[in-house]
């Protein structure tokens, strides 16, 4: 099967993409690249761009690369991945399969994009510029918004994986994001959750949860837009979320003012946790409330996930977790550096 396909698993009630496409996917460490795809002078070697930003003297323009012709002098570029996990140009079909169980399918459509963060090759946030990274949370709000409203598009899902153990291939600084025709069961559990906290006790639960969490032991990082905590059951060490205090159910909903300052917040908490951890691999996820869906009382946030453990049989067998540092501990680590940076 070389077409990528979304099953649903009716005993475990969860969505799986076969996408065996991704298999051919070059490895840095695996298979050593010759050249960056992604570094500058190289972007005939991916697809075209079609959002590029770039500077025309001291004005920020965003272009499109032309079908023979690439945008040179670019500072940010996205373009759809080579070997994507879903396809724009397969149909939208639903399928129902009556084998085993009469389970649900789709075709592998879907929309799978790579954000290059920047030119200089090891320009990841904890060593990039605040004023670089401005250019990337707003490409990541471009794109994001311009997926949310594609025809058949549920989910809008983006994220970031940080060296080969986290999941990135290659190492040149970017992020992805996949959008879906179906909303994946861990946002259901979430949305579901704020709705029935605001039916039982009225309100956010994450609004309820910053202020509760700003006078904890668990509180990292608190600005005028953002609070970042060590969450009260984190699966993994070090594990923190960047939440807004504006109440906002998507990332799509953002004002340029709350857009520029994650920025800061992202440089400031993820060079805290390189400090911290000695520069570990770490994936980072964007959570919002599905564009359709009525998702007032849900409240977008990010989660960071660094790859310190692995899981084990218990965790894979429960979907429970066994985590060997507490929440305070590593509050306590990450604000303590943080205090000490001038972003």
């Amino acid at each position: 099967m070389e077409e990528p396909e979304i099953r649903h698993e009716e005993t475990t009630n969860r969505w799986v993409i076969i996408a065996s496409c991704r298999m051919k996917r070059p490895r840095e460490g695996k298979s050593p690249l010759s050249q960056c795809p992604f570094c500058p002078g190289n972007e005939h070697m991916t697809p075209p761009a079609w959002l590029v930003y770039s500077r025309v003297g001291s004005k920020l323009v965003k272009l499109a690369d032309g079908e023979n012709e690439k945008v040179r002098n670019w500072l940010v570029r996205c373009f759809p991945n080579m070997f994507p996990a879903l396809k724009s140009d397969l149909p939208f079909e639903e399928k129902f399969d009556e084998g085993f169980f009469t389970t649900t399918s789709y075709s592998g459509f879907g929309y799978h994009e790579v954000i290059v963060e920047s030119p200089d090759h090891n320009a990841h946030p904890h060593n990039n510029s605040v004023k670089d990274l401005e250019l990337v949370v707003e490409a990541y709000f471009d794109v994001m918004t311009k997926l949310s409203y594609e025809k058949n598009v549920k989910y809008v899902c983006l994220f970031r994986n940080y060296k080969l153990e986290a999941g990135a291939s290659i190492s040149h600084p970017h992020s992805q994001v996949i959008a879906l025709p179906i909303v994946p069961p861990i946002v259901r559990r979430e949305v579901r959750a704020a709705q029935k906290y605001n039916r039982d006790r009225g309100g956010c639960m994450y609004c309820d949860m910053i202020e509760f969490e700003v006078g904890s032991p668990r509180l990292v990082y608190a600005d005028e837009y953002y609070v970042v905590i060590a969450p009260w059951a984190s699966i993994l060490p070090y594990e923190f979320w960047i939440i807004p205090r504006r109440h906002e159910p998507s990332f799509i909903n953002t004002h340029p003012k709350e857009r520029k300052a994650l920025s800061r917040v992202l440089k400031t908490t993820l060079l805290a946790l390189r400090k911290v951890l000695n520069d570990p691999p770490y994936n980072l996820g964007f959570h919002v409330a599905p564009l359709q869906w009525k998702g007032e009382s849900y409240h977008w946030h990010i989660e960071v996930y660094p790859r310190t453990a692995k899981l084990g049989g218990f965790e894979l067998t429960t979907n429970a977790y066994i985590n060997t540092t507490p929440p305070e501990k590593v509050a306590d680590d990450l604000r303590k550096i943080v205090e000490k940076l001038r972003v």
